[in-house]
This record gives C-alpha cells, structure tokens and sequence, in this order.
C-alpha cells in the first residue's frame, strides 16, 4: 500500500458555508413556484420537470465548493492537491458531505467504489493509479487540450495541468451522479408538507383547527407523518411520497406510518405494485396522483369521516377550475415550511 499523506487539520473544507447554501437552495421554492406544481399534482400531469429546481440548485452549489476547495487546495498543495485533499476528508469524523467527496476524488460515486471494490484503505492507491493513468492518456495522445484556470476574487488565480483539468471534470461528474442519486431531499421533505396544506385548505379545513402538519412521532406513534387529519372520532394520519415506479419500498414504508384509515399520495405505482392490495389489507387510502385528479377521491375518502359540523368544499371539475381554487388561496398556503 503506497504511504499517504497525513491529514491537514489546518485546511477548511468550508463545509458550514457549504451546508448552509443548501439549506437555502432547498428553500428557494416560492409561494408562486410551489403553486404551480400543486395545480400539476392535483390535475394529474406530470409534475417533475417543475421540482428539478432544488436538484438543480443542489448541483451548482456543490460544483461550487468543489470548485473553491480545488482552487485552495491547488493553492495550498500545488500538484499533490488530490492526494493531499483525499487525506484531508478521509481523517477521523469527517462530515458525510468530505466522505462524498472522498469518492469524487476518485471519479467515483459511492456505489461505483463498492462495486469495484475500492474500499477505504485501498482509495490512496486507486488514487494514485487513475492519476497515473490519466497523465499516461495525455501523453499518449500528445493531446494539448484546453486546461481549466481557476480564479476567485482575493485569490491568486490557479492554472491546473491537462490531466488535472480533466480530472476535475470527472470529479465535478461523479458529484452530480452523487447528488441526482439522493433520496435525502431537504427540498423535497418540505415540498410535501406544503401540498399537504394546499390540499387541505382547498377542501375547506383550516390549519390548527382540522388539520395539523408535520407531525412528529410521540409515545402515541412511533414514526412522524406529514399532517393528521380531524375526524369524527379523533385523527387520521396522511403522507405523501413523491416517488416514481422505481421506489416501490416508499410507498410500503408510508402505509405503516398513517395507519387504519390514513391516506398515502403517491405520484404513480408500477402495473406489478402490491401496494393497493397491501394498503386495502390495512383499510388504508392510497391515492394516485399521475394522470388522476386526486383532490377529488382525497374528498370522497375524507367526507364521510368528518366530525358533525365540518363541511369539505368539493373539489371543482375539469383543470381549468381546479387551478381556479388554488389561485384563490392565500400565498401563505403555498409558503414551505421552515
């Protein structure tokens, strides 16, 4: 095994500021934003070129801080930066954020480097021989491709060797596969509880008094859920996945979060899905978003389970209207929650 360098405790990986641009990308939707992809969820189209924002925010944010960290790093290590960085982020209680970009360092995403057998003791090595293998490709080709020069204001600028430029293309693409591959959405997370709260509100409930967000798990329940509904005899639990054919698991660990009665929304189910069967077993509602106007069997689910008194507002017919009611509604119904 080739020696590697030790850590340096005195480079900052600046992961706070990383963290923290996060964190306000994934709650750049605004009211208007957040509105609109409630009209396309609630008219059955398909919604998901209108969620790509957080994603997209999500990727330019870490192509970012790999772009200050290298800069630095290049600055700080000269041509020995991968090596020296890989060290840095492979110290004792990194942040999940160093670890990831201990595989980009490699060209690899996680998964990559557990399907070809890149363990943790071994990424010095591999390091070294991709590195390696890259400088003998430029030379092999006699290439003189264009080079990546960094700069940043109150920095020296930072010209990288062609192998180097290349290398950090690679390590700036296994960020976006990392990053795409993700199901550990903050934006997402929060994008849910605000179409809770629009379809509830536009069947008449009010927020506090009939119907309560983002409720956490208690000696009640044991698992949090994204609202509990008012009924004649206490609450019902409801949860939303916004997950496609491929993640069929969500959808089976949401009917255990909401429980006899609860409802579960769901963009679309596979034509082989046991959830329907699964959920009927349990007398639990799963909605269908995709190609159906949910808001309408949400109503239909719910009416009868009404306390004495409450009256929903049935949802209108057709698109057209339907985009009507939501547009009526305050923009605070649309805001995400903090």
């Amino acid at each position: 095994m080739a020696d590697s360098q030790p850590p340096d405790s005195r480079f900052d990986m600046k992961v706070s500021e990383l963290q923290n641009s996060l964190e306000s990308a994934a709650a750049a939707y605004s009211p208007a934003e957040v509105r609109e992809i409630v009209g396309a969820l609630f008219t059955g189209q398909n919604y998901r070129r209108l969620t790509e924002k957080p994603t997209r925010q999500a990727i330019s944010v870490f192509a970012g801080w790999i772009l200050n960290v290298t800069h630095r790093a290049v600055l700080e290590y000269g041509s020995d930066w991968q090596e020296r960085l890989l060290a840095v982020v492979s110290r004792k209680g990194a942040a999940s954020v160093e670890k990831w970009l201990g595989f980009w360092l490699l060209g690899l995403t996680q998964k990559t480097a557990v399907n070809l057998g890149v363990r943790t003791g071994m990424q010095a090595d591999y390091q070294k021989a991709v590195k390696a293998a890259t400088q003998d490709l430029v030379k092999l080709l006699g290439w003189e491709p264009s080079t990546i020069e960094l700069s940043a204001r109150a920095m020296q600028p930072a010209s990288l060797s062609a192998a180097d430029s290349l290398w950090l293309l690679q390590i700036a693409g296994a960020a976006v596969l990392t990053i795409r591959g993700s199901k550990k959405s903050i934006a997402g997370k929060r994008l849910e509880k605000a179409i809770a709260r629009a379809a509830l509100n536009a069947l008449g409930l009010t927020e506090g008094q009939h119907f309560w967000l983002n409720v956490e798990r208690d000696r009640e329940v044991e698992r949090e859920v994204d609202a509990e509904i008012l009924t004649r005899r206490g609450r019902i639990r409801m949860d939303i996945a916004l997950i496609g054919t491929g993640n069929q698991e969500v959808s089976e660990d949401k009917l255990g979060r909401v429980g006899r009665h609860g409802v579960v929304l769901v963009d679309i189910l596979g034509p082989k899905s046991q959830v329907l069967k699964n959920a009927a077993r349990h007398e639990i509602k799963v909605i269908q978003l995709r190609n159906n106007f949910a808001l309408s069997e949400l109503y239909n689910h719910l009416d009868p389970l009404m306390p004495a008194g409450i009256s929903l507002s049935k949802p209108a017919a057709g698109e057209k209207r339907l985009k009507q009611v939501l547009r009526r509604l305050p923009d605070s119904v649309f805001a995400l929650p903090t």
